[in-house]
């Protein structure tokens, strides 16, 4: 075992789940029963220890839960409480409430062993208000029984009668167990009991009886069946009915394995057999003494003090009546003894009221004003502990109602401030809502405005080129009718002349001539180009190049431009050709603002499907990184990834800068 410390110890600088599985592993051998109840104490308290070395709540109240068995197992109740008053304060840290009730109940048990009994009572309660919350019926019923345990001790029988009957409702509405069961019998006991001390022997019996019934189904009952059947023997005799309670007397007495069974219960039976015998028969002094005698060397053989205890007031009483006041002070001494021992009110004020008849003069004042005192003090304790128990349930119902109303007042803020932010974030959606669409309202009327000024640009085109069509077509008519007319004409005298049979003229002539047909020819070729629609494909580019050289002019730049033929402008879309014209209108305006540049460069290409625009500059250069989130930049990579393109931009200072723009085709 002290190499698995050693290992354990070492645990506590690794990784936590390792360490969480060393406190496991600590807990589970601190239960092992092969071991000694210090090695196993010392492993559960290595297990609290590394559980506040881990800081993990939860870890360390179930490290302390075990802790605190183990104190309760070994009888070690200083420890038992203190451990616990650290629980309580941790599980309602946690908001535990199986801890909690836990933790109040163990508190309960260990105040009613110090016999602070309105402690033990104030824990128990507040455990049975915690059991009710969790709607855990055995328990609550159980720890019930308990308190009126409690309250009967201190002679509270109508405080304890109201939580007996409690508990006894409640765990009536649970499933037959074992337990349950046998919490029945001891529930039907205790009633029983407390009638006796109101003299109410009738009810005594009524519940003793439903104890024998209940007794019935309880496995290894024996004991359950004798006890019961001894206080119905003692009601019994108490109502008069001493055949009937010495039928049952009897019964138990002649069993002499009840001795083993429970010797307090047979000491107790043979004490009642023998008053039984007396009340039946007067004359029956020899024999109920030799009964008493019996009784009391079984319980003296056993050293069972409860058995003497049972007994012991009896035989006094017998000895004083039959005037034998040396053996009536003797056994009222020793049960006194025993009484204040197991602090036996009862016994104690019976022990010395017989004091007071046994010994004479001061002695005897002496006795009888002591069981005067304890008997006031005792009243005046039953109401004080009577009015304490139901202090310690109002003052704890307040608490709780304080704590129910202080809950909902939360639960109430809560709900008002989840109301709020929804409201809030409500309020935040419409608002960015009206903002969003304020802004498509925006694009979209920028898209129109765009494509208006595109097609403004296109009809304006239109019209230079309709300008251009009528021009060519009047140069056209006016060589073709005009200039090849009358060079027509002039042709036609020239072979008129050709009528002059000169050599001279004639050779003159036919050169004149064919110099004509060559212009008519080059005048008729140039008519026809310039009748043709040679324009047709290059109005979209045409745009931009009027947007480079005015651009280019007005900010006194020199430009290069190059156009791939290749690409399609006409099956471009408007989107794609108004992001361009666009782009191209923010960089050469950058150009001009920022790069102090004297010359730019502006190409067209395609590549792979692909629009490759190329717009490079010798100007000043700058910072990419910086430059990005300038608004110029932005705007051109807002609008190419716009049209699903994408921007590349390289620069040097001093050497100037080239932009890349991928448009997909």
């Amino acid at each position: 075992m002290l190499s698995f410390i050693s290992v354990c110890l070492s645990a506590q600088s690794k990784e936590p789940q390792v360490q969480l599985d060393s406190i496991l592993n600590l807990r589970k051998l601190s239960n092992d029963r092969e071991l000694s109840p210090d090695e196993r104490i010392t492993l559960a308290n290595l297990a609290v220890q590394q559980s506040k070395e881990l800081a993990i709540d939860t870890t360390l109240l179930k490290s302390s839960w075990n802790l605190s068995r183990l104190y309760l197992y070994f009888d070690l109740n200083d420890e038992f409480g203190k451990i616990n008053k650290s629980n309580l304060i941790l599980a309602k840290k946690l908001q535990d409430t199986t801890y909690i009730a836990y933790t109040y109940q163990n508190l309960g048990y260990y105040y009613k062993t110090q016999t602070q009994n309105d402690s033990a009572y104030y824990y128990y309660y507040n455990a049975v208000k915690v059991y009710d919350r969790m709607g855990d019926i055995r328990n609550r019923a159980e720890t019930l029984f308990t308190m009126a345990n409690i309250q009967e001790t201190e002679r509270d029988y109508i405080g304890s009668e109201k939580n007996a009957i409690s508990a006894l409702k409640l765990i009536r509405e649970l499933k037959a167990s074992q337990r349950n069961l046998e919490t029945t019998y001891h529930l039907l006991n205790l009633l029983a009991v407390i009638s006796v001390k109101l003299e109410n022997y009738d009810q005594a019996i009524n519940y003793q009886t439903q104890a024998l019934k209940v007794s019935e189904d309880i496995k290894e009952n024996l004991w359950y069946l004798v006890n019961s059947r001894n206080n119905i023997g003692y009601s019994l005799l108490q109502k008069g009915k001493y055949n009937e309670a010495l039928n049952i007397f009897n019964e138990i007495s002649k069993n002499k394995a009840f001795i083993e069974l429970d010797p307090s219960i047979y000491v107790i039976a043979k004490g009642n057999e023998a008053l039984a015998k007396l009340k039946l028969n007067p004359n029956n002094k020899e024999e109920a003494e030799q009964i008493f005698k019996e009784a009391y060397k079984i319980t003296d053989s056993l050293n069972d003090p409860y058995g003497l205890l049972g007994i012991g007031n009896d035989m006094a009483e017998f000895y004083l009546e039959n005037n034998n006041k040396e053996s009536a002070e003797f056994y009222t001494k020793k049960t006194l003894d025993v009484a204040r021992e197991l602090n036996s009110t009862e016994e104690i004020l019976r022990s010395l009221k017989l004091l007071s008849f046994t010994e004479e003069g001061e002695k005897g004042k002496a006795y009888l004003y002591e069981h005067i005192k304890l008997n006031d003090s005792l009243l005046n304790n039953e109401r004080a502990i009577r009015d304490k128990f139901a202090r310690i349930e109002y003052e704890t119902d307040i608490l709780e109602e304080e704590k129910e109303q202080l809950s909902k007042e939360r639960q109430l803020f809560l709900i008002i401030s989840v109301g709020l932010l929804i409201s809030l974030t409500l309020l935040y959606f419409v608002i960015t809502q009206r903002a969003k669409n304020r802004k498509l309202e925006f694009i979209q009327k920028q898209q129109e405005a765009n494509e208006e000024i595109y097609n403004l640009m296109l009809a304006q085109q239109d019209k230079i080129e309709e300008g251009r069509t009528h021009e060519k077509k009047r140069i056209s008519e006016e060589l073709h009718d005009g200039i090849l007319g009358k060079l027509f004409g002039t042709r036609l005298s020239l072979d008129s002349l050709n009528l002059v049979q000169t050599e001279e003229a004639a050779k003159s002539r036919s050169q004149y001539i064919e110099q004509l047909k060559t212009i008519e020819t080059e005048i008729r070729k140039i008519s026809h180009d310039l009748n043709s629609d040679f324009v047709a494909d290059s109005r979209f580019i045409d745009i931009i190049k009027a947007l480079v050289e005015t651009q280019t002019t007005a900010y006194n730049i020199s430009y290069k431009f190059t156009n791939d033929d290749s690409i399609d402008w006409e099956e471009m879309p408007n989107k794609t050709k108004i992001h361009i014209y666009r782009m191209l209108q923010e960089t050469m305006q950058n150009i001009y603002k920022h790069a102090n540049a004297s010359l730019v460069k502006i190409s067209f290409q395609l590549k792979n499907n692909v629009i490759l625009c190329t717009i490079e500059d010798d100007g000043s250069g700058f910072n990419v990184n910086k430059a990005r989130k300038g608004i110029g930049l932005k705007n051109i990579d807002s609008r190419i990834r716009d049209i699903g393109g994408k921007v590349e931009v390289y620069s040097k200072i001093d050497v100037g800068t080239i932009i890349k723009i991928f448009i997909p085709v």
